[in-house]
């Protein structure tokens, strides 16, 4: 636990905040029984195994076995230290605190400021200081002149920080005036590196956007050139650092997040502008990739706020073909719902705007809402004369395949007798060939589910396997550490007898640290004991013991007989388990020099035995 933060700030903070309101700031969490589940934000899946219990303010995974309380969660998820977690948690919960804290704080960091705080650091240096030539010098006048006339006025230009990275190289100098480092400039990505070492600027008259990560710190650029050059690309993005991984970063995230869970969907636009355009028009919930389609990390970035998707790109026929590709790709990935925003007469979403307004553009995004089907049946009349029998049949083959794809047995009756009554065919006979192509689908989905349901029994087999066998001793140690935690009469009454320690150093561990917690409070809390636990295997049997299926109340002959069990356990025989345990381990990695140690521990540990059990008759 931080030595540099008060005990009462962190207290005032713990007890003002709930763990469910923290957490769902950045999981769709969904409430089942006692807890609250949903997609672990620390590694991919698709089926919950993240739990939050707000009894006892605790998150935990049931998968990845991450687990904490809120600060541990927020430290996990920030990449942030305990003071600064503290701090975070705060903001987010709306907990006033004090200036001076916070501010001195800061300035204890600053000397321990790692390597990706000070890339993220130059970063907000970079941004501001081309959103200043931007706005406040001649250099920027051209630049300004365009975004004006693309319909950004100044109060976007300056929420979203836009700025002008100018013909003149002016970073290098500006760095090293701050007193950074070479190598810290190589590593930033903001500059070339050339073959005699020396460094040029990597964005030159090119209007940039900032790239931000969750929390709204800069990590990245992406640059539009200014004026129209065949020999460089139109846009060029930052390369990936320590602090930027495009897989990850969606453009907007930080700003649309909130609206996003407000709202219950997400759009998708194709571009950085076009999510200006719409945010400008009061769409505030919208995003854009950093490439041609959502990788499975930005997916899953989006599954965790979200369960709808609709994609607005663009609407002449090189925007349908990617929206076309991106429900293709997005389909198998993902259990979100899927829509589309169509925009009518082929225009793009700025164009939209600056023809009808953001009001029309606004209500165009709430209401003009596609299913897929319905964006498909549109789409496939693309480049065919649906007057034409061939086309008529190759139509209606590619719709009633995207149709077998749909659950719903009315949504599906809905179009087929849409499609009947446009081409005057008999339904009964969609439904024949509609059928064919359902049970074609259930064969390839069946198939796929047997290869799931293999890899997940092996999943289960290697957790099983992974996972360490408790003998009696142990199982006592756990229960009685749980009761001396919960039952404060429990605890009193190991106090009173001599000599009295866990088998288990782990578990002696925690027992010892137990003693200064109750130094300091009367009632146990688990969210708050943890932060007296640094070990994360430590953490890590707390939580567990938390989460266990232990009786509400303790009997005390169940407490004597753990007690007994225990003290009257051989530390020998405990020692000898555990170097046999180990050395199963070894031969299974074939370690043979750790094979080896270990038979000669274990023999030693073995003629000690003999001895003691001689010497004793």
């Amino acid at each position: 636990m931080s030595r540099r933060i008060p005990e009462e700030v962190i207290e005032t903070v713990r007890s003002s905040v709930n763990i469910v309101d923290i957490v769902g700031q950045y999981v769709q969490l969904r409430k089942s029984g006692k807890n609250y589940f949903g997609l672990c934000p620390f590694h991919e899946e698709k089926t919950p195994s993240f739990s939050v219990t707000e009894e006892k303010q605790i998150f935990h995974c049931f998968s990845c076995h991450r687990g904490g309380n809120v600060f541990k969660f927020i430290m996990e998820i920030e990449n942030m230290s305990f003071p600064d977690a503290v701090i975070r948690v705060a903001e987010l919960g709306n907990v006033q605190l004090a200036q001076e804290f916070t501010q001195s704080l800061s300035n204890d960091n600053v000397s321990e400021s790692s390597e990706t705080t000070k890339l993220k650091a130059m970063y907000n240096d970079a941004a501001h200081l081309f959103n200043h030539i931007l706005v406040n010098t001649s250099m920027g006048e051209q630049a300004l002149k365009y975004l004006h006339a693309r319909g950004l006025d100044d109060g976007m230009i300056e929420e979203f920080n836009l700025g002008y990275a100018p013909t003149k190289e002016l970073l290098e100098a500006f760095f090293k005036e701050k007193g950074l480092d070479h190598q810290l400039l190589r590593k930033s990505g903001l500059f070339v590196e050339l073959q005699d070492g020396s460094l040029k600027e990597r964005f030159r008259d090119r209007v940039l956007f900032p790239i931000r990560d969750p929390r709204g710190e800069t990590i990245a650029f992406s640059g539009r050139l200014l004026l129209k050059d065949d020999k460089k690309p139109k846009y060029l993005n930052s390369p990936e650092t320590a602090i930027f991984n495009k897989r990850k970063v969606l453009f907007n995230f930080d700003k649309a997040k909130s609206k996003i869970r407000q709202e219950k969907s997400a759009i998708l636009f194709e571009g950085f502008m076009d999510v200006l355009a719409a945010y400008r028009a009061g769409v505030k919930n919208g995003l854009a990739s950093m490439g041609t389609s959502l990788t499975n990390e930005q997916v899953y970035l989006l599954e965790r706020i979200t369960d709808h998707l609709d994609i607005c790109y663009d609407g002449d026929d090189p925007g349908q073909h990617a929206t076309a590709r991106a429900l293709g790709l997005l389909e198998p990935l993902t259990k979100m719902k899927l829509g589309v925003v169509h925009i009518p007469e082929k225009m793009d979403p700025d164009e939209y705007v600056k023809k009808y307004g953001g009001e029309k553009f606004d209500q165009l995004a709430q209401s003009s809402h596609e299913t897929v089907v319905a964006f498909y049946m549109r789409y496939y009349e693309q480049d065919r004369n649906l007057s034409n029998e061939a086309d008529q049949l190759a139509y209606l083959a590619d719709v009633l395949q995207q149709l077998a794809k749909v659950q719903s047995p009315v949504e599906r009756d809905i179009y087929l007798n849409q499609l009947a009554k446009r081409f005057g065919i008999e339904k009964v006979n969609l439904e024949s060939q509609l059928q064919a192509y359902v049970n074609k689908s259930k064969q390839d989905t069946n198939q796929q589910n047997k290869q799931n349901e293999v890899l997940r029994k092996d999943r289960i087999v290697k957790s099983k396997n992974d996972q360490r066998h408790l003998d009696r001793v142990e199982k006592a140690e756990r229960l009685l550490l749980y009761r001396l935690l919960h039952d404060h009469s429990v605890w009193l009454k190991l106090r009173e007898i001599k000599d009295f320690s866990f088998v288990h150093d782990m578990y002696q561990t925690i027992y010892i640290i137990a003693e200064g917690y109750f130094n300091a409070y009367n009632e146990y809390d688990t969210a708050r004991f943890l932060d007296y636990l640094e070990d994360e295997a430590l953490r890590q049997i707390l939580i567990e013991l938390a989460l266990g299926a232990y009786a509400k109340d303790a009997s005390e002959e169940e407490v004597d007989d753990c007690i007994d069990l225990i003290m009257h356990q051989s530390p020998l025989e405990n020692k000898i388990k555990d170097i046999k345990k180990q050395l199963s381990d070894a031969k299974r990695m074939n370690n043979n020099d750790l094979v080896t140690s270990l038979t000669v521990s274990l023999v030693n540990l073995l003629r000690q035995q003999q001895v003691e059990k001689s010497t004793s008759l």
